[in-house]
């Protein structure tokens, strides 16, 4: 059985994340010198307001190798291919983490 992972901009509901066994590769969120994981924990209107006061956007910042086997590796022991969904590597260096957490996994042929 094939497992959908995503890093974490594709911006699901909890829902569909349920409904359809997705897992998330979470980024973060660097507001100043603040950088939070990427999540449902984030309060979204309070990231608006701090991007108003402050003049700026957040950026983001891609998630670690390790953080990346970390959701990877289970399904990759079960012997399970993995589908994974990422922002673009034109935006985003996620892409690229994916691909060296399936080295590290040895599993290229898998991911």
């Amino acid at each position: 059985m094939v497992k959908i992972i995503s890093d974490s901009t594709c911006d699901l509901s909890q829902e569909v994340l349920e409904r359809y066994d997705i897992d998330i590769i979470p980024l973060h969120i660097v507001k100043g010198d603040e950088e939070l994981e990427d999540g449902p924990q984030i309060d979204i209107h309070a990231l608006y307001e701090w991007a108003d006061k402050n003049k700026t956007t957040p950026k983001t910042s891609a998630p670690s190798i390790e953080t990346a086997m970390n959701v990877m590796r289970p399904y990759i022991d079960e012997g399970r291919e993995i589908i994974c969904f990422s922002i673009s590597s034109e935006m985003s260096t996620s892409i690229n983490v994916i691909r060296m957490a399936a080295e590290e996994l040895d599993a290229e042929d898998k991911v």
